[in-house]
């Protein structure tokens, strides 16, 4: 058993991820998918790692067991109220090693680094530059991240940090909550790249985002969202076991990418001027406007099935460096033979 996981064998989730009258802490993870990511971190004892996004505290207090009293972990948080009661709860476990404090985590922690490691439970629109500036020669930089210029298209990335840049690096599934410097009060709708959004009253609201959407007034597309709005998914496009492998080769494979979603859920696909379609994550098709864009989305899925369902393995993440740090997108590279 690997340190990681023998963290999740004693630390009680439930303590963590649940206020004293039971309900749950909105910004936690599954432990599942906790577990995973902090794998890919491959955390060892004594090492100095930074944390962006405190949440719950659940993630700190596993790395707190694996890190030991000689570690060091650095936990950031724009959330007043989740960093005062990580604080206490840490107090409580007597966690030493573990410091939170409110910051926005996109410009890192400059007076603990370097870092061996920082992982990331929030999603930034590129790799930070601070992040990786801060972290060691052969550190290990995992986070979500966006890889196309649509709302919610993300996946995990996990890096090696060679020369000041990110070298060695795959990409995962997962998606997290945007990166923002302030608290997000409307979690239910994406804050990048979304072309036409109709909120409804009780927060959520139906959205689009296309590559091919960008640059066209709001006005525009209400006819769009119109139908949107009133159309209802159809059953079969999709076994919903291959959901998120078919649409991380769509990311990679189309030009045309796109998202959308309604208070009920959102999924990712393509969209066209006149038209969008894309598959929820129950397997089915939710499309509006013209026959173009479910003609391509078709397309797309009987490719992805000829080469044998494609995913997020086949896809090798490209780096383009900007002044904030490194733009991200995601590449398809087979590796089935």
């Amino acid at each position: 058993m690997n340190g990681v996981a023998a963290a999740v064998a004693t630390v009680d989730y439930d303590a963590w991820a649940r206020h004293p009258d039971g309900t749950w802490i909105p910004q936690t993870s599954a432990p599942e998918v906790i577990q995973a990511m902090l794998e890919l971190l491959d955390p060892c004892p004594g090492q100095r790692l930074l944390e962006v996004g405190t949440g719950s505290g659940y993630s700190a207090a596993l790395l707190a067991q694996v890190l030991g009293p000689q570690g060091r972990l650095v936990s950031l948080d724009v959330d007043p109220g989740l960093v005062e009661r990580a604080q206490r709860l840490h107090r409580q476990a007597g966690h030493g090693q573990v410091e939170v404090h409110r910051a926005d985590g996109f410009g890192g922690w400059p007076s603990a680094a370097p870092f061996e490691g920082i992982v990331a439970w929030a999603t930034p629109h590129l790799l930070p530059r601070a992040w990786v500036e801060q972290t060691a020669v052969g550190g290990t930089i995992v986070t979500p991240v966006e890889i196309a210029r649509v709302a919610a298209a993300n996946a995990v990335l996990c890096c090696r940090v060679a020369g000041g840049e990110p070298g060695e690096a795959t990409l995962h599934p997962g998606s997290f909550v945007e990166m923002a410097p302030e608290v997000i009060t409307s979690p239910g709708t994406p804050i990048r790249h979304v072309d036409a959004v109709r909120p409804r009253g009780d927060g959520a609201a139906t959205w689009i985002s296309g590559h091919r959407l960008h640059g066209q007034p709001p006005e525009a597309l209400e006819p769009l969202l119109n139908v949107l709005e009133s159309a209802a998914s159809e059953p079969g496009f999709l076994d919903p076991e291959g959901v998120e492998a078919f649409t991380a080769f769509v990311l990679a494979a189309a030009a045309d990418p796109a998202s959308a979603g309604t208070p009920d859920d959102y999924g990712l696909g393509v969209a066209t001027p006149g038209g969008v379609a894309v598959v929820l994550h129950d397997g089915t098709l939710l499309a509006a406007g013209s026959a173009e864009a479910r003609g391509r989305l078709e397309r797309l899925r009987d490719r992805w099935l000829e080469l044998g369902q494609p995913g997020h393995r086949d896809l090798v993440p490209a780096f383009t460096p900007s002044e904030e740090g490194w733009i991200v997108r995601a590449l398809y590279r087979p590796t089935r033979g």
